[in-house]
């Protein structure tokens, strides 16, 4: 046997392990791969050969009959956007080829047999597989008629957008390959029922002998009895599984007495679904295998006139491929009887779905008899959950319809005159750009340090920060006069927003510089054992639970079964659970001086990474603060940890990854808040408020699963402040910039029992001997909202809201004041182990820019009305502690309220000044 000698099926278990060989020996040489099937499990390819084929740096193309399409949505995940999930319509016809061609510029490996691309069809059943080999200088002779085939086969079967495109890069592959070396194996010859029946290119007989055996035969044994004439063999052997080959057994074994024929019969457990017409003839043995059943839509009709798409080999054989077993009678055929077949349930068939620019194109097997609607389910969601996308009226084969994702799913649903809906099969979007990406880089390229590794040792950290560096002088500079920190013009991405197949291309690039782990690490994606780890599931949809490996090389000892049933989706999940942080606290001064050096050297030019790099700098900068590079009671690292956050609102972000990024300043800003007071003004509240104006946009895209990722081994630092829920609520109040909100919070900072009214009202409760000084301080604390009361006080007579102007509150007499001068506001603002404060309650309303502080220390509440200008404002004033440096406005007395009171207090929906009876 020459190196291009065709290797049977006893040489592989299935074409997995030539895609195994493939990885194992040739890196990342190949350009294609296809996969043609009449039934493809997309699930199965996708969990056990997608990852080691795409390894090979081949793009993948998968076609199957459409009417065999029936995939489980849950298992497949990269259809449409890792790779081109097709599917094919043979005009009524079943599309019956299985092939699978691996191309390269130097060499291409080609399987011809009788396996599906599904389990059984790769592990479980008995097939029959033809491998032919393109390599050094020598090729098959019969090449150039198999890319002939692939190349003439959308001309006569009907295909969903990127098949026959793939068709034809493939046929001009092997054309050129072909071109360059020296024709092998004359002997071997592909035949297909593409121009002319398939035993019309078949030998005439008288041959010594005849061999067959397949999993079906037609009624009335049309194939077999012409094969029998045209070989018009000396001795005829039939091979059949009793209960699982489909025949006509009265049939069969009237044409096998006939002949004067030998039966076996193959007891196997194992389903043999190998399809084999064997003969023999002047010493030479010969063998057609590959999908071709012995019925007369395989082999006795061409596809014009309603046979099968077939696919076959001639190749010369040393031994018989028959199946082992035991002569029986052929009088025990008569009781072999033909097998159930499920008849068609004439739902309507999707062709595809292809993302164009003006939404989706969508291509039907058959025009409509009956008008249908159209139904997507988006890639992110259930796929329990569809949305209508069109009306599909009767006679329509193609359509336009609105846009969708890369992978959502599409269907079409036609309702009877009953109500009872009928859904037809699934096809995932394709968007050609992503689908057709090669993956790049080689592994051996790619560097494997991983984030712990970065604190084993300064200087390993220190050549990541000079990889860094080396990164931004590759990347354009920001246009003159662009803000490093606002994100405005910023030029450092090579990918376009919103460019999703750039994006991913980035990100291999960028990993072949930083490695996977770190690249996964900023990109909240756990850790893999495996490093080689590749980013077409950069965003896991909340409906799948799995965390599995899309690209897993095979490793020396796999085989193709092996691979196919010991696969562990499980495998590659991070350890973090089990973690710890390395303590910085324990090493030496410069160790942790070197750490510090570091963040301040990489933050300084953060905005000038591209996104990637940019997360990468805020998680580091996260462990290194809790790793402790920083003593107890330093505050150096919230500026540099804010303006870290802020390089992170830059517009050049994809929308797709922005869940993560949002959810990463989300942790930030939940550690930064942790240390900034709310109240007071402090460096650490200006990082904070620095820091979440940057990203304020981001923070609606949040997820639970990335905080709870980047949250990972930060609590024994920052403790409650990293609890997912406290992430939540930070987020929250950015998104909301809501000054009540704040209020409350800095308000309890400073021990008050506050509680809020309301959209516009605080309370705060207790018993004060300055209750107007306590309003104050709320209203200052929420002096950004366009209107905001605080009442201060419970005392035992505060009662229901009382009308203005009504009751106690419409008192005459003097205004009555306390202290030197109508407006100080002197004295402890609480008491305890006293009742001087029991009952005294003040209401302050601030309407920029009025002040109404409604005061009721005494009987007679007093109201006064100041216009703050300039600079001064409620919280200024709550500062002084004195209303000394603020206009008054004299509205006559003061035991009245005025017009603009009665205004803002309507305004706030209330009917008098007195606060609500609250417990403390």
């Amino acid at each position: 046997m020459t190196e291009t000698a065709p290797e049977p099926a006893t040489a592989i278990a299935s074409p997995l392990g030539l895609i195994l060989d493939e990885e194992r020996t040739g890196g990342q040489s190949l350009e294609e791969a296809l996969f043609l099937s009449f039934t493809a499990d997309l699930g199965f390819f996708e969990e056990v050969a997608l990852g080691v084929t795409q390894a090979t740096g081949a793009r993948v193309t998968v076609a199957g009959d459409v009417a065999m399409a029936r995939n489980d949505p849950r298992s497949v995940r990269r259809a449409g956007r890792g790779y081109v999930a097709g599917l094919a319509y043979a005009h009524g016809a079943a599309f019956h080829p299985k092939l699978m061609v691996l191309a390269g510029p130097e060499h291409a490996t080609i399987a011809l047999g009788s396996g599906n691309t599904t389990l059984a069809g790769w592990q479980s059943n008995a097939e029959l597989w033809t491998v032919l080999r393109v390599e050094g200088d020598r090729s098959p002779a019969a090449l150039p008629d198999l890319s002939a085939w692939l190349r003439d086969l959308p001309g006569k079967v009907r295909f969903s957008a990127g098949v026959p495109q793939a068709l034809g890069r493939v046929a001009a592959l092997l054309d050129r390959l072909h071109r360059e070396r020296t024709p092998a194996a004359p002997g071997v010859r592909v035949v297909s029922s593409l121009h002319a029946p398939i035993i019309e290119q078949l030998p005439r007989g008288p041959v010594d002998e005849l061999a067959v055996f397949a999993p079906f035969h037609d009624p009335r044994c049309r194939a077999l009895r012409q094969l029998l004439d045209r070989f018009r063999p000396r001795r005829f052997t039939l091979a059949y599984q009793p209960g699982l080959t489909d025949l006509d057994g009265p049939s069969v074994d009237d044409l096998v007495r006939a002949y004067g024929g030998r039966v076996i019969s193959d007891n196997d457990q194992r389903y043999r679904h190998g399809k084999l017409v064997e003969w023999a003839s002047d010493g030479q043995r010969w063998a057609l295998t590959g999908s071709p059943n012995l019925s007369a839509t395989a082999l006795l009709l061409p596809q014009g006139a309603g046979g099968n798409c077939e696919l076959g080999v001639i190749t010369p054989v040393s031994a018989t491929l028959l199946p082992e077993g035991t002569d029986e009678p052929a009088a025990r055929l008569r009781a072999a009887t033909p097998l159930p077949r499920p008849a068609a349930d004439g739902v309507p068939l999707l062709l595809g779905a292809l993302r164009v620019v003006d939404g989706l194109e969508i291509t039907l097997a058959r025009p409509l008899s009956e008008a249908a609607r159209l139904e997507s389910s988006p890639a992110a969601a259930p796929p329990e959950a569809w949305e209508h996308l069109a009306d599909v009226p009767p006679g329509r084969d193609t359509l336009m319809a609105g846009p969708a994702d890369a992978g959502s799913r599409v269907r079409l649903v036609v309702v009877d005159g009953d109500g009872v809906p009928r859904f037809g099969n699934v096809v995932f979007v394709v968007d050609p750009d992503r689908a057709l990406r090669r993956m790049t880089p080689s592994r051996s390229q790619a560097p494997t340090t991983r984030p712990f590794d970065l604190f084993g040792d300064p200087r390993l950290a220190e050549r990541f920060l000079g990889d860094l560096e080396a990164l931004r002088a590759e990347l354009p500079s920001a246009p003159a006069g662009a803000s490093p920190s606002s994100g405005a013009g910023r030029a450092v991405s090579t990918v376009p927003v919103g460019d999703d197949a750039g994006w991913e291309r980035y990100l291999d690039e960028c990993a072949g510089r930083l490695g996977h782990p770190l690249t996964r690490f900023a990109l909240g994606l756990p850790l893999p054992a495996d490093d080689d780890k590749h980013f077409q599931d950069l965003l896991p949809v909340s409906w799948d639970e799995r965390f599995t490996d899309d690209v897993e090389a095979g490793l020396d000892e796999d085989d193709a079964e092996g691979v196919a049933a010991e696969h562990d989706p499980g495998a590659g999940r991070s350890g973090a659970d089990t973690a710890a942080l390395p303590d910085l606290r324990q090493a030496d001064r410069e160790v942790r001086r070197r750490y510090r050096r570091l963040v301040e050297r990489v933050v300084a030019f953060a905005s000038e990474l591209a996104p990637p790099e940019r997360m990468l700098v805020v998680r580091l900068t996260l462990w290194i603060v809790a790793a402790g590079a920083w003593p107890p009671g330093d505050k150096g690292w919230p500026p540099l940890l804010s303006r870290a956050v802020c390089a992170l609102g830059g517009k050049d972000l994809p929308a797709r990854i922005e869940p993560q990024v949002g959810s990463l300043a989300a942790v930030a800003l939940a550690v930064l808040r942790s240390h900034a007071p709310r109240y007071e003004t402090t460096p650490e509240t200006l990082a904070f408020n620095e820091a979440s104006g940057a990203v304020r946009h981001l923070l609606a895209s949040v997820d639970p699963a990335y905080v709870a990722e980047y949250t990972a081994l930060l609590d024994t630092a920052f403790g409650p402040a990293v609890d997912r829920a406290a992430v939540l609520d930070v987020a929250s109040d950015v998104v909301s910039d809501d000054p009540l909100a704040d209020a409350v919070w800095s308000l309890a900072e400073k021990g008050r029992d506050v509680h809020r009214h309301g959209a516009s009202l605080l309370h705060v409760t207790g018993r004060f001997s300055n209750p107007a000084l306590v309003a104050l301080e709320a209203v200052g604390a929420a002096e950004d909202a366009p209107l905001v009361g605080a009442w201060a006080g419970s005392g035992p007579d505060a009662g229901a809201d009382a009308a203005p102007g009504s009751g106690s509150d419409a008192v005459s007499g003097p205004d009555v004041v306390s202290g030197p001068g109508s407006d100080a506001v002197s004295g402890p603002d609480v008491v305890s182990g006293s009742d001087s404060g029991a009952g005294a309650w003040a209401l302050v309303v601030w309407r920029r820019p009025d002040l109404v502080v409604v005061d009721a220390r005494r009987a007679v509440p007093l109201w006064r009305h100041y216009r703050l200008t300039g600079l001064v404002g409620p919280r200024a004033l709550a500062a002084q502690r004195g209303f000394g440096s603020a206009a008054s406005v004299s509205h006559g007395p003061r035991n009245q309220p005025f017009e603009l009171a009665r205004d803002v207090l309507s305004d706030l929906s209330l009917t008098g000044p007195r606060p609500p009876r609250c417990e403390p």
